[in-house]
């Protein structure tokens, strides 16, 4: 007799890992790409223009963004970046 459980649950099972597997690749993707975006680029760019009035870094969001909105994931990373950029030249500065 023919069971169609046996042969439905390999193929359902097959198409959910590769399902996973294609998303999982999407993701890391994505992730890589996020310097190029707009937002952080934009965030980036208003971040170490928030360093010249405050140069210790604390103010870049509210700076930035105040209080609209919250940031997203990409641009809290811009403005630490601007940040660290920002003390890594200075720093470089201070040693010539």
């Amino acid at each position: 007799m023919f069971n169609f459980k046996a042969i439905t649950r390999p193929i359902a099972v097959s198409f959910a890992i590769g399902t996973l597997f294609c998303l999982d690749f999407n993701a890391n993707v994505q992730a890589a790409d996020y310097k190029n975006t707009h937002a952080y680029k934009d965030a980036f760019a208003c971040g170490k223009e928030s360093l010249e009035s405050d140069p210790s870094g604390n103010s870049a969001v509210s700076y930035c963004i105040g209080n609209s909105r919250d940031p997203s994931k990409v641009e809290l990373q811009a403005f630490k970046d601007a940040v660290a950029t920002t003390k890594a030249s200075s720093a470089k500065k201070n040693t010539k």
